[in-house]
């Protein structure tokens, strides 16, 4: 029973779902606007039986909010409806109205009181809900175009009210709204449309008739004028009756085919601007602009045009492009390039000069910029410049290099009329005057270094201000020898032999040498600015810079080629003016090398001359302490011979003195043996004789008379050493090479000098065993006591002076070291000067050092000499053994 009557409740729902559906779909039918729909929409909807509220809401392009249009329903107020509805809640929580918009589709709510954070509910105004009493919902989109606009909200009092049958005619009722809404839309638009074209050519009509320049509408398909403002009429000079008879081809001279085919282009809008020629009523042609568009009415297309009469305008504009031919003409006749550029460097105009320098038509230079024509790094210089300029004003001269060219610009700042300042340059092309400036700089600079510099490193300074002078990145310089038929190479630059090595070392055979040296051939400058092409290039060494041009010059004196030199590798071609620069540098060259030459040689010849008289003078000084050594030696072998004759006899009388004696002791002692044997008596006898013995102190004439008899010839013998000694340091007769016991030259040298040094020095000798030495004895001898007495010298008070010998291999050395003030520094390097001396006046002639030297030096041997002031200095020589099969250790 109960399922039968729920069955017939349901049936009863849907009787009353379709009838409130079908007076929906009458209400849209006859709504005229939004307003009229979406209230009959909802008084309708609410009057199903479980619904409770309806209402519509719709949204503002980029408002995310829902504004109500119409609502109906049971036990709600308004206002507390508008606040409920309009302020929805913010976030990512789950809100059905928001949902149904975004995702464009319906949101059933068949629970509102459950979860309000589950699927399906709605957590929006849950008290309000309870308290309204609202158990389910729908939120249906409405849309314009297929986008959401809008929804259509249900709230019923019972839970899941909406069954599948009443979600599907709910859905439909909603696209149904759609439906009527997209009809609105295309009604308001087409109002508007309907509007705007009637405004349009409303505004047509005025702007036609009160347009102050001439227009005409014309129809492409047949050319006929079909209207004519009043100032075409003026224009043309016709009524309008009778212009308007007119066609296109009557008032334009070019032919019916050019004018179809420009019509064509205008209605195609490819073109809207047209030069034309039309002919007034009068007769006369007029110069126009005609600017054409097409424009449609009543299903026609038709080209409005509007006419500019230019006539006068190109009258002026004649004048002035023959006034600017002629200023163009005059600037093209200026030496050197012109311009004008405006405030943004841009160029104005130009002169045929400038085109010529770039290689291109000067027209084409109009409206570029210096980054539009040159590298970057010049056109940042260039810009840089014309920035001031433009700032300052005023004029200046500025020098400018461009392509191995040099110019110099004056530039200059114009104000227009209109205000805008304009920056004018003339520039002027200085190559050669700078060219011969650069040349004269580098000749004296040339000329400045040929007396500093060695004449490698000269010629090859040279040909490094050759290689700039010309812009050249290699250069050669090659010496020609007397014979003609070789070449030296003297010097290169860096830029050409990277590595490589000639074939030969200083005489390269010009036969075998390449097209470089045919200016050694034919006796004047060649030069090659295609040299990679010639067919009989050759003769450059492995890993020679490849050459791309080449010049080389000759230079002759007395009829030969002295000096070839080249350069190469120029960027440009080389000219005339590098040949003439080349030459001058080349000649300037040899002559001053050989100036240096003839310098070197005399100085070296003035040299030779001054170390002649300084060996002669030390020559002469040597033979003279020779003859003097000589001479002192032949007296003291005459002293030593005179005092040999009475030392031999006081030697040969002490010696029978001493027997003599021996033999008077001998009896006075038996004399005293007999004494002592004699009685009382007869030693009373010897009273006398014994007094004499006390008188006498008899006992020590017994001690003391043989040790003086033994002092006595100790002396004669010293005497005799001293003589042997002096006769052998001296050896007057000996000047000849011989072998010599050196040890034995240097006690007696010691001997002879011993006088000087005793007082001030303690003499210590350190002997090693040393071989016979191949020398002249007397001349070492004379060196060592040099070097002895100059040892003395050095010692002040007291000190110590010791003498060592020793053998190293093949050589020998004595060494003769004392601790005296030693030798400064900045006299060491001449203590072996003759007449040099450190002494005060009276106490050197300065020739001894000197004398040593020389003495050494001839004996193939070397003085070494270490010093250090307060110290002490050792002189140390070294002698070979034998000179003459021997070289001295370095």
């Amino acid at each position: 029973m109960n399922s039968k009557a729920n069955m017939a409740t349901h049936q009863q729902k849907l009787l009353m779902l379709y009838e409130v559906l079908s007076d929906c779909d009458r209400a849209i039918l006859r709504s005229k606007n939004r307003a009229d729909l979406f209230a009959g929409v909802c008084r309708h909807v609410a009057q199903l039986q479980d619904v409770k509220l309806v209402w519509i809401g719709t949204m503002d392009v980029g408002d995310p909010k829902i504004w109500p249009q119409a609502h109906f329903g049971k036990n709600q107020n308004y206002a507390e409806f508008i606040q409920t509805m309009v302020n929805l809640p913010q976030g990512d929580r789950f809100d059905p109205l928001s949902l149904a918009v975004r995702e464009n589709r319906p949101v059933w709510m068949p629970e509102v009181h459950g979860d309000s954070t589950a699927p399906g509910t709605i957590n929006h105004a849950t008290d309000r809900s309870r308290v309204a009493g609202w158990q389910s919902g729908a939120v249906l989109p409405l849309t314009v175009g297929g986008l959401p606009v809008g929804v259509l909200v249900i709230h019923a009092n019972t839970a899941s009210a909406f069954d599948a049958v009443a979600r599907k005619l709910l859905t439909q009722l909603a696209s149904n709204i759609s439906y009527a809404l997209d009809f609105f839309e295309h009604d308001r638009q087409r109002q508007e449309a309907e509007a705007t074209l009637a405004e349009s050519e409303v505004r047509y009509s005025a702007l036609f008739a009160s347009s102050s320049m001439p227009m005409v509408l014309v129809n492409p398909d047949s050319g006929l004028i079909v209207d004519a403002n009043i100032r075409a009429v003026n224009f043309y000079g016709w009524d309008q009756a009778t212009l308007t008879a007119k066609k296109v081809m009557d008032i334009n001279v070019l032919s019916a085919e050019e004018i179809r085919r420009e019509m064509a282009l205008a209605v195609s809008t490819k073109k809207s601007y047209f030069d034309f020629k039309h002919r007034l009523a009068s007769g006369e042609v007029r110069d126009v602009e005609v600017f054409s568009s097409p424009v449609s009415f009543g299903g026609q297309t038709y080209l409005l045009s509007v006419i500019h009469d230019v006539t006068e305008r190109r009258r002026v504009e004649a004048r002035v492009h023959s006034m600017q031919t002629l200023i163009q003409q005059f600037i093209d006749e200026l030496p050197g390039t012109a311009y004008l550029k405006d405030a943004q460097m841009r160029l104005l105009m130009v002169n045929k000069s400038l085109g010529l320098a770039l290689g291109v038509d000067p027209q084409t230079l109009i409206g570029k910029t210096a980054h539009d024509i040159f590298s970057q790094e010049f056109a940042d210089t260039i810009t840089e410049l014309d920035r001031q300029m433009l700032s300052q004003g005023g004029r200046r001269t500025v020098e400018e290099t461009y392509l191995g060219r040099h110019f110099e610009t004056s530039m200059f700042a114009l104000d227009s009329e209109t205000g805008e300042r304009l920056l004018g340059g003339l520039s002027r092309d200085v190559t050669d005057h700078y060219r011969a400036v650069e040349r004269t700089r580098a000749l004296l600079s040339i000329n400045e270094l040929g007396g500093q510099l060695p004449e490698k490193a000269f010629l090859t300074r040279g040909l490094e201000i050759a290689q700039a002078l010309t812009q050249s990145t290699m250069g050669f310089l090659h010496f020609v020898n007397e014979d003609q038929e070789t070449l030296e190479l003297v010097t290169w630059t860096a830029g050409a032999l990277k590595g490589c090595s000639a074939a030969y070392d200083s005489h390269y055979p010009i036969s075998q040498a390449g097209i470089w040296a045919d200016c050694a051939r034919v006796k004047k400058a060649v030069m090659f600015n295609d040299y990679a092409s010639y067919p009989a290039k050759h003769g450059l060494p492995e890993g020679h810079t490849p050459l791309t041009r080449l010049i080389s010059v000759p230079v002759i004196e007395g009829g030969k080629v002295r000096l070839m030199m080249g350069v190469g590798n120029k960027a440009g071609d080389y000219d005339t003016v590098d040949v003439d620069a080349l030459s001058l540098i080349g000649n300037d060259l040899w002559r001053i090398v050989c100036r240096a030459r003839a310098e070197s040689a005399l100085h070296k010849q003035v040299a030779d001359l001054v170390q002649a008289n300084q060996k002669l003078a030390e020559v002469q000084l040597q033979l003279l302490q020779s003859e003097k050594m000589a001479s002192i030696g032949q007296l003291a072998a005459g002293v030593a011979h005179e005092i040999n004759n009475p030392v031999g006899f006081v030697k040969s009388n002490l010696g029978t003195l001493t027997k003599y004696v021996d033999d008077l002791l001998a009896i006075a002692e038996d004399y005293a043996s007999i004494e002592s044997e004699l009685d009382a008596t007869a030693a009373s006898r010897f009273e006398r004789v014994r007094q004499h013995k006390v008188a006498a102190d008899y006992d020590f004439l017994l001690t003391d008379l043989p040790q003086l008899i033994q002092e006595s010839i100790d002396g004669v013998e010293r005497v005799g050493r001293i003589v042997l000694d002096l006769k052998i340091f001296s050896r007057s007769g000996e000047t000849e090479w011989a072998w010599a016991d050196l040890q034995a030259g240097i006690e007696s040298t010691i001997n002879v000098v011993w006088n000087q040094l005793k007082y001030k020095a303690k003499l210590t000798c350190e002997w090693a065993d040393l071989p016979q030495v191949y020398c002249v004895s007397s001349q070492i001898n004379q060196a060592v006591m040099n070097l002895l007495v100059n040892a003395g010298q050095a010692i002040t008070d007291q000190g110590q002076i010791t003498v060592r010998t020793g053998l190293d291999g093949d050589q020998v050395w004595i060494e003769v070291q004392d601790n005296g003030c030693g030798i400064s520094p900045e006299n060491k390097a001449r203590i072996f000067d003759p007449f040099y001396t450190s002494k005060p006046v009276g106490e050197g002639t300065g020739l001894g050092l000197s004398i040593s030297f020389g003495i050494v030096q001839q004996h193939h041997g070397k003085i070494v000499v270490h010093s250090a002031l307060e110290v002490g200095s050792t002189f140390r020589i070294v002698l070979p053994v034998d000179w003459r099969t021997q070289e001295l250790k370095p």
